[in-house]
This record gives structure tokens, C-alpha cells and sequence, in this order.
């Protein structure tokens, strides 16, 4: 089974059937909630079951397939791993490590930890960019489409912020407590919640720079610098948001000062 084209179609290509089946079916009849949910699920189903059928026909994972080609990169390919491990051992580090094969094998079980959080943010992401692109297409075309709120009006659910901060702190105690395999688990969710609450923060950064009339252009571009250089105040600035509801506080003032 070739499997690069079988995967493309699962990733790629069924996910747009899908989404655009939801979207034709569903109409205006869920919110934007729901549809990014509905959307970023079938993503992550495509993915899941690709990974399924793979293991099913060739009796292994695709990751075990994976990772045996990234030790041969290292190990006879144009990255010496033996030159790195000699590398790493003049600025003080792995030290314990005597041989390229530790060195490959520790490299390979710090990536296998990120591979679900890999999965899920690629899910959401990628689900939510179909969704858009296809609704739009679908609108264009005369169909009825579900709304959409303008990005700086962009928020989660009630109770939804508070279900993910105290998910993210079992999931931190549950590490604290070495607890096995929990690591994956806890880096799952911190990824998740470290993401969702980073485009609450650049939506209302969004929001106060649209109020100020700033231009287009340099929005983006101070959008841009506040993600590659403040961007861990963002999430700090989505849970604030969340929690004082920032953006709805000055809307309801804007409005007692123009007597709405």
C-alpha cells in the first residue's frame, strides 16, 4: 500500500467532503462553536482512521515506520547524530549518553511525547481554516451558511474557559504526581489550552486596535510582532478577557457615554 497519496485523502481531501456535507446539511441551524467542533473532529476522525487503516494493512504503526526513518537520517544520513552527541558533550550536555543510538532514541521519545498535542492543534487549526474557506465558497455559490462572528469578536463558549483552566490544572497535578504516562497527557492539554486562549488574546488585541481605527495593514503587522515577541502575554490577556470580560466591559461603556 503506497501510503503517502492514501494519507493525503484522508487528510486532506475527505475532511473538505465532510465539512462541506456539514456545512450544506447543517445550514444556519448550529453556531460557530459547533461547526468549528464539527469540523475539527473530522480532521481529527480522517487522521485517526488513516492511522488505523495503516496499521491494519501493514501490521505496525505509521510512527513505528516513522521513526525508524528518522534514526536513519541520523544515523547514515546528512546529520551525523555521533557528530552532534560530540557536540552536545563539549557544552556539557548529555553526558550520560555514550553512544549516537541514545542520543537518536532520546531525540525520538521527546518527539513521540508532542505527538498527540501535534495531532490535535493540527486538527483544530486546519479544521477551522477549511471550515472558513469552504462556507465562503458555499456562500458565494447562493446557499444558506451558518454566521460567523468577526475575529475580534471572538470568544469561547460560557464555561468553557474555566472547564479547560481546571482541566490544565489536574492535568499539571497529575503530573506532579508521576503518575505514568501522564506527561502526554498534561502536554496534550497545556498545548490546547495555550493555544486557544493565544488567538483569544490576538482577538482582543484585534478588537482594541480596530476600535483605535488603526489601519489594516498595521494591525497585521503589530498582530504579527506581538506574537514573536510578547507572545506569552497573549494567553494571559485571553483568560483576562474571559474572566472581566475586558472587550464587553467597553463596549457597554462606549455605549452609556453615547446613551445607548
Amino acid at each position: 500500500m503506497n501510503s503517502l497519496p492514501i494519507a493525503a485523502v484522508f487528510i486532506f481531501i475527505i475532511p473538505i467532503i465532510l465539512i462541506a456535507g456539514l456545512i450544506k446539511w447543517i445550514g444556519k441551524r448550529s453556531d460557530f462553536y459547533e461547526n468549528i467542533m464539527l469540523s475539527s473532529g473530522s480532521v481529527l476522525l480522517s487522521i485517526l482512521f488513516f492511522l488505523g487503516l495503516y496499521s491494519w494493512f501493514k501490521g505496525h504503526s505509521a510512527f513505528d515506520a516513522l521513526w525508524n526513518s528518522f534514526r536513519q537520517a541520523f544515523m547514515s544520513g546528512p546529520v551525523n547524530a555521533g557528530q552532534m552527541l560530540s557536540f552536545y558533550h563539549e557544552m556539557g550536555l548529555f553526558q550520560n549518553f555514550t553512544t549516537a543510538e541514545q542520543l537518536v532514541e532520546f531525540l525520538i521519545g521527546q518527539i513521540k511525547v508532542t505527538v498527540p498535542a501535534v495531532i490535535l492543534l493540527f486538527s483544530l487549526i486546519y479544521g477551522v481554516l477549511l471550515f472558513l474557506i469552504i462556507r465562503l465558497i458555499i456562500k458565494k455559490m447562493g446557499f444558506p451558511t451558518p454566521a460567523v462572528p468577526e475575529f475580534e469578536d471572538w470568544t469561547l463558549p460560557r464555561g468553557m474557559a474555566a472547564g479547560l483552566i481546571i482541566l490544565l490544572l489536574v492535568s499539571l497535578l497529575g503530573n506532579s504526581l508521576a503518575i505514568a504516562n501522564f506527561e502526554v497527557i498534561q502536554l496534550t492539554i497545556a498545548a490546547l489550552v495555550s493555544f486557544l486562549f493565544t488567538v483569544l488574546g490576538i482577538s482582543v488585541l484585534w478588537f482594541f486596535l480596530k476600535v483605535g481605527q488603526v489601519p489594516s495593514i498595521l494591525r497585521w503587522l503589530i498582530a504579527v510582532l506581538a506574537c514573536l515577541f510578547v507572545g506569552l502575554a497573549l494567553p494571559f490577556l485571553g483568560v483576562l478577557d474571559q474572566v472581566i470580560h475586558i472587550r464587553l466591559r467597553y463596549k457597554n461603556k462606549f455605549r452609556m457615554m453615547n446613551g445607548g
